[in-house]
């Protein structure tokens, strides 16, 4: 058994497994809490059955080990962020699997300036949440006295939509779509912004049953988005669009509207974005940066060259001027501006920024061989490159969350991409029968 605990973004596992157990929640609270002694840290959780016992442990952790958790319930990711890095926290725990089914979970860890936490604070994690001692009071008697503790969590939603609004105000929407709000986290945070709106936004997916967030619904089921429509994912920190012809508008397209409308000429993405960002960024003499994957080495990227706009294809964008983490529902506002104040409709932000062809490969792996190991295939990926010649790409890499092998290939045409993958899928069929 691995005892990696950190992937792309933060802990993550299965329910009920190593890592996501109560005994290791409660570890990972006392290591958290000896980074921030006697001081405030937030605590808050989407929408899975699994979240209550896990949310206890951590507090019951944080307590015990010198902290002071307050346990803000039912949250999206980007309002803990948002709240941490403007009100009297050092820092938060989100508990979470994000666009993962409820029988996954996991820990987000935030600084104290709303980010997730550092390379190197996660280093130190990964040694000290295996030498903390077991948990020593029940589940049960801890989430029984978190209760008296936890601070309204609409105190928390107002004091973040408080400031979404000073930045873009309600009547400068004019332009308006349903939501679908995976019937996670952003169900709540929906409810409660629509009884302070003169003009209710319409959702959907927004009952929570503890199993059904990012079911069949949501940013993580872009298939089943409905046409004229947004979707966040079940924490609230991904936002997705469909035009009213039913086609997909990703992150990357995102990112280039809010480039042009705002006027932003530095920007991050990762080695997953797709190359028209590279080659929009070019044609206006802008920077582009790419990162690996994940919001978090977005999020240092962006740090690192002074970009106030980054994102990934999947909907994670970071505009700095709304929040300084993935923010669904503030980008969701923005967006809605845009088209207001620009007189435009999705289907102009999809056909003003045409993505060059993608197809992405999912290979299941028990075990995650470096990549050069794999005899033949860094061959095959060269010689398919260079066949190619110049226009495109092929990049391989193992998923930071699932045990896959991803490979993406980006080419001029469809038909050249289905060439190539089946190509790749023979590779690996080969293999298999050697």
């Amino acid at each position: 058994m691995s005892t990696r605990l950190f992937g792309t973004d933060g802990i993550r596992g299965k329910a009920g497994e190593f890592p996501i157990l109560p005994e290791l929640a409660f570890r990972a609270g006392m290591a958290f809490a000896s980074h921030h002694p006697g001081k405030q840290i937030l605590i808050a959780m989407d929408t899975r059955e699994s979240c209550p016992a896990l949310a206890g442990a951590i507090y019951a952790g944080l307590a015990t080990g010198g902290a002071n958790p307050v346990h803000g319930g039912i949250l999206p990711t980007p309002v803990l962020a948002y709240c941490v890095s403007s009100m009297d926290f050092s820092g938060g725990v989100m508990i979470t699997a994000s666009h993962n089914p409820y029988t996954d979970n996991g820990f987000k860890f935030f600084d104290g300036h709303g980010r997730k936490i550092s390379t190197s604070l996660q280093t130190q994690l990964e040694y000290e949440i295996p030498g903390q001692s077991p948990i020593q009071n029940p589940i049960e008697d801890t989430l029984a006295d978190t209760q008296g503790h936890s601070p309204s969590s609409e105190e928390l939603m107002a004091h973040y939509t408080t400031h979404l609004f000073s930045l873009i105000p309600p009547e400068n929407i004019r332009v308006r779509f349903p939501i679908d709000c995976a019937n996670g986290a952003g169900a709540n945070l929906l409810r409660f912004v629509n009884q302070t709106l003169k003009t209710p936004i319409e959702t959907f997916n927004v009952w929570p049953d503890g199993r059904n967030i990012n079911l069949n619904c949501g940013a993580a089921q872009p298939a089943k988005m409905e046409a004229n429509s947004a979707a966040l994912d079940g924490d609230g920190d991904r936002i997705l669009f469909k035009d009213s012809r039913g086609r997909l508008i990703t992150g990357d397209h995102i990112l280039m509207f809010l480039a042009d409308s705002l006027n932003i000429h530095n920007i991050v993405g990762t080695v997953m974005t797709n190359e028209a960002v590279a080659r929009f960024s070019e044609q206006r003499g802008s920077a582009f940066h790419r990162s690996d994957v994940g919001d978090r080495f977005v999020r240092e990227l962006m740090d690192r060259h002074n970009a106030p706009l980054g994102g990934e294809t999947s909907g994670h964008i970071i505009l700095d001027k709304l929040n300084f983490t993935g923010d669904g529902f503030a980008v969701f506002l923005q967006v809605l501006e845009l088209l207001s104040t620009e007189n435009i409709s999705l289907s102009d932000i999809f056909e003003s920024y045409p993505m060059m062809p993608q197809t992405l490969l999912n290979f299941p792996v028990s075990e995650r061989i470096p990549l050069k190991a794999i005899q033949g295939f860094i061959p095959l990926i060269r010689k398919l490159e260079i066949g190619m010649d110049g226009k495109g790409r092929i990049f391989p890499r193992y998923s930071g969350t699932e045990n896959l092998l991803r490979i993406l290939i980006e080419s001029p045409s469809e038909e050249q991409n289905e060439e190539i993958a089946s190509k790749i899928a023979n590779f690996f069929k080969n293999r298999r029968t050697q």
